[in-house]
């Protein structure tokens, strides 16, 4: 079999690899098509199946490190596939201009890093005949329970509210419990601007505050998703809760003043703060992120700037893939969760300190030796194997943890 597979790879290299590539339109979430090195027209003869591929930041690590491994990885394996990517969507505008001009271009799924009216999305989808789904990450309960019921919508994979929610007490109780120093803080992210993953983190870290401090002053659920920084003093610490993507002009300028001036110990990042790096360096500041695992985050581990890592990697999405790919040759029914759409749960792979991050990284980075490779997804994909069924695709979305994956590739 690896025999096979080593010839099948050699093979799809000589076939086009790329699918559309995209440039920014005047919203930002464009996806024109156009040839670029390495890369193929949207008439690739050897594609057979177009699939949208929503994201929120092309510039974000996560977001590379999903794109290589679909790009480098899934389309050498599965030739037929074509890939269309948006530009940055930072608006349910955006979002709903990457889905029409997809639909246009004949995508007949969407894989979603990102939504902001999930109803909306998915009634436009099912308008077109095509498949959506959120491809890793999480969504309110009550938008989830808006749409489980429609044949397009496939599901959700991601971490869920509980994992969610726990990933933020993790880090906070490690920062508090493990590391010497008084005054924190808190990098919310889109908690305010209705992103749910960066919200429910909020929540479980503001909780572990309140539980080592005492009362907060405010609700703990208040202060996620307050929109103006809040600055608490509870128990004797200094605890800053600051909103806001720090991609946003305004919102770096403001970052940095308070990192500059408030003479914090840590920095606990709710999403990825690349911009920061420098002002976190230069003001000594020990940071923990739920992130990815990615090379600048390893180069932060290795000069101290580091300490937490909450990661996703790259090949996690694999089973997301295989998904979408079954309902874009036919599937989709046999693969739904007593005939709704499924909720399959994938979380974070933690790293405390240099010594694990590099323990964990080449297999979280890795192209060829990855997580979830051809013969994991090819075993869940209807057309490839006879005896695939929604229960063996979710068990092995499901066997998402370092040990777990380190064990496939023994």
């Amino acid at each position: 079999m690896k025999k096979f597979i080593s010839v099948l790879m050699a093979a799809a290299l000589i076939l086009c690899m790329g699918g559309c590539q995209n440039v920014p339109s005047e919203t930002g979430a464009g996806a024109d098509v156009r040839e670029g090195s390495g890369s193929v027209s949207a008439d690739d003869p050897a594609a057979v199946h177009k699939i949208g591929v929503a994201v929120y930041d092309v510039m974000d690590d996560e977001v590379i490190a999903f794109r290589e491994y679909l790009t480098d990885y899934i389309k050498e394996c599965f030739p037929e596939v074509e890939f269309c990517y948006s530009y940055a969507i930072r608006s349910a505008e955006d979002e709903m201009a990457f889905l029409q001009e997809a639909c246009a271009k004949g995508a007949e799924g969407i894989l979603s890093f990102i939504s902001y009216d999930l109803g909306e999305e998915v009634a436009y989808c099912e308008s077109q005949g095509v498949y959506y789904m959120m491809a890793s990450g999480t969504v309110p309960e009550d938008a989830y329970a808006s749409v489980e019921d429609n044949p397009y919508f496939l599901g959700v994979t991601g971490p869920g509210s509980e994992i969610e929610r726990q990933t933020g007490a993790d880090m906070a109780e490690y920062f508090i419990s493990e590391m010497d120093g008084d005054s924190y803080i808190l990098f919310t992210g889109g908690a305010a601007i209705g992103n749910e993953m960066h919200r429910l983190r909020s929540v479980g870290a503001l909780e572990v505050f309140a539980e080592h401090f005492g009362d907060l002053g405010s609700d703990v659920e208040e202060l996620a998703v307050t929109q103006e920084p809040v600055r608490l003093s509870p128990g004797g610490i200094s605890l800053t809760v600051y909103p806001g993507y720090t991609t946003r002009e305004e919102v770096e300028k403001g970052v940095r003043e308070e990192l500059k001036n408030g003479d914090y110990d840590f920095a606990l990042s709710m999403f990825s703060m690349y911009s920061m790096v420098d002002v976190l360096k230069e003001e000594r500041v020990k940071q923990g992120v739920v992130d990815c695992y990615s090379m600048t985050n390893k180069e932060l581990f290795e000069d101290g700037t580091l300490c937490y890592v909450a990661g996703k990697y790259s090949s996690i999405i694999g089973p997301s893939f295989a998904a979408m790919y079954n309902a874009v040759t036919g599937h989709a029914g046999e693969f739904r969760e007593n005939g709704k759409a499924f909720r399959m749960t994938q979380g974070y792979w933690i790293s405390r300190n240099k010594a694990e991050y590099n323990a964990r990284y080449a297999l979280a980075t890795g192209i060829y030796v990855n997580a979830y490779n051809y013969e994991d997804l090819g075993s869940v994909m209807k057309a490839y194997d006879e005896t695939a069924g929604f229960e063996k695709l979710k068990a092995l979305t499901e066997a998402w943890t370092y040990e777990e994956a380190e064990s496939r590739r023994e």
